[in-house]
């Protein structure tokens, strides 16, 4: 049997572990999706025949829009996520071409099951509602958002229990763009969304949520017009109708989730405390009590340093840190994790025993066939010669990482099916619902313009070349910009590293959003730091364990009060 080694956590195979038909313990079978950095197959385990799905990321389209780092570090986070209505990340594997994401795969879409039913009993969609809420949030609670929550995402198992599909990864790539809005379908959207407006994003999942929660219990949209500018209009007066035959306990949720103001709109924790949503919850499903002990527990510091290559001592100081950090939070999250579990087994529920299970017994069995090393290179493996830092390296030029590589083959235009099962609905006896949107000061954060952009774009160079940044200008390639021309990327020099003898760096991005017309805001982002100082290295990125200086965010934001003081002297 052919040998493995591991590097970041990443199954790398050798050659002769791959071919068309196999990848590691893995028969490939058909193509079930394909989006633009990839195809998604199903596959089976060569001995237990369970199957799983096969998440190809090209490493070639990584480099071309520079997402490799982030990539990296947001797989060795995903793996730590389990809950039993989350699709799992059960582990990657690195090829020459490819990273592959080995993950749950669940055969049904709650989609083809609305279509099915037409709509559901309350009892029905009320069980499904409570998987997707409690999913929603143990991800919120960890700072991951869905952002494109809709029935095509929510996939069904075998026991018709939930599993959300394309959560996380792709979100948390685009997490720090704090006004990136290019996400979500149209008709589950919320309004800040479809808007441009600045947002937080629970508030956007809670809207989507109740989309999803009418949809169910209706068996049509709330809002559809084949018009975009018309559905627009209907979605930002909440101008859609209530049937009659929704209890009162549920038509009550529906108008507190579906709320065009996303400051009056219902939280989470309001949701979890409404009468409706509290019928028949199962036991492993309520909230928990506080998790948080005064000790570290072993077993959990164990699973945390293999998982994320720290050693053990340097675990129990960031825990034992008053200020919080990464591994704080990873902790929590395993520590969730393993209470979830304890949960499980005291539950009634006869539908949980297998999709509560941390880890596929399959890749399991495999390990010790591969004999794969149990210390992990910290080898990045789509670079050669980098090194991969324990802390979070800086991101460079981050594009948005397509969301939608489907798990399950793409049938007849869902939007048609849906509209079609909307006019066969619509002769029920319905009450008119519509809000005014409540006038609220507007927020935004950054630096706001107004002028021409590229005008202020000039303007923003000038500042930079004033302040002594390196900075990237977009090229043009036949009359078109290679790359985003209201996005520069920007190198600063730490000036009191300078003192000391180093030369430590800052990346920082700046992009431009226009907030309304003829009115722009520059938004700007840290993308970490890097020490050039070392003898040989070029480069490497800076663990915060060995510069303390540059743990706070004041170096990063010394460089915005510098920039503001040049754009505005300009």
């Amino acid at each position: 049997m052919e040998n493995s080694t591991m590097r970041n956590g990443a199954r790398i195979l050798p050659p002769e572990a791959i071919s068309k038909r196999h990848i590691g313990p893995y028969v490939m079978k058909e193509t079930l999706g394909e989006g633009s950095f990839g195809k998604v197959k199903l596959a089976t385990h060569y001995k237990t025949h369970q199957k799983v799905a096969l998440k190809f990321i090209s490493r070639q389209l990584l480099k071309k829009s520079d997402m490799y780092m982030r990539v990296e570090r947001e797989i060795s986070y995903l793996k730590l996520l389990r809950h039993p209505h989350i699709i799992k990340l059960y582990d990657v594997i690195t090829t020459p071409t490819d990273i592959v994401m080995v993950i749950e795969y669940a055969g049904g879409e709650l989609f083809d099951y609305i279509v099915e039913k037409k709509r559901m009993t309350e009892d029905e969609g009320r069980r499904f509602f409570q998987q997707i809420i409690c999913a929603i949030e143990y991800c919120h609670r960890h700072k991951i958002v869905h952002r494109d929550l809709k029935p095509e995402n929510l996939l069904l198992d075998d026991k018709l229990n939930v599993k959300i599909a394309d959560f996380g990864l792709s979100n948390i790539m685009t997490d720090g763009n704090f006004l990136k809005t290019s996400c979500g379908s149209p008709n589950y959207a919320a309004p800040e969304v479809i808007n441009g407006k600045l947002y937080a994003g629970p508030e956007v999942d809670v809207w989507s949520c109740g989309i999803v929660l009418y949809v169910m219990l209706v068996g049509r949209l709330p809002f559809d017009d084949e018009f975009i500018p018309n559905l627009f209009k209907k979605v930002n007066n909440c101008i859609y109708v209530m049937p009659d035959f929704l209890s009162p306990g549920a038509q009550s949720l529906i108008r507190r989730m579906i709320v065009a103001d996303p400051m009056q709109r219902i939280t989470i924790q309001e949701i979890r405390q409404d009468p409706w949503f509290n019928i028949n919850l199962p036991d492993y499903l309520r909230p928990m009590e506080g998790f948080q002990d005064s000790y570290a527990d072993p077993s959990i510091v164990s699973k945390l340093g293999d998982a994320m290559g720290y050693p053990e001592d340097y675990i129990y100081e960031s825990l034992r840190s008053e200020s919080n950090n990464e591994l704080k939070e990873a902790y929590e999250l395993l520590h969730e994790n393993q209470i979830i579990q304890e949960k499980s087994h005291f539950s009634k529920s006869k539908k949980v025993d297998s999709f509560l299970s941390v880890s596929p017994p399959a890749f399991t069995e495999y390990a010790d066939d591969l004999n794969s090393s149990k210390e992990p290179e910290y080898l990045d493996p789509m670079i050669e010669g980098s090194r991969w830092s324990q802390s979070e390296p800086p991101a460079h030029q981050e594009q948005t990482l397509d969301s939608n590589i489907r798990i399950l083959v793409p049938g007849e235009n869902k939007q048609l099916v849906m509209k079609t099962l909307s006019d066969a609905n619509s002769e029920a006896t319905l009450s008119q619902t519509g809000k005014k949107k409540s006038k609220r000061n507007r927020w935004h954060f950054g630096v706001r313009c107004r002028g021409d952009a590229p005008e202020i774009l000039l303007a923003v160079y000038r500042a930079l070349q004033r302040a002594g940044a390196q900075f990237t200008v977009p090229v043009q390639h036949n009359g078109k910009y290679k790359s985003d021309m209201y996005t520069i990327k920007s190198i600063w020099e730490i000036p009191h590293c300078r003192k000391e003898g180093r030369k430590v760096y800052a990346y920082v991005e700046l992009q431009l959003y226009e907030v309304m017309l003829d009115c722009y805001m520059l938004d700007v982002k840290s993308n970490g730091y890097k020490d050039f100082s070392r003898p040989g290295d070029h480069g490497a990125a800076v663990p915060d364990h060995e510069i303390d200086d540059l743990k706070s965010s004041f170096p990063f934001l010394d460089l915005c009060a510098t920039l503001v003081c040049k754009l505005f002297s300009a």
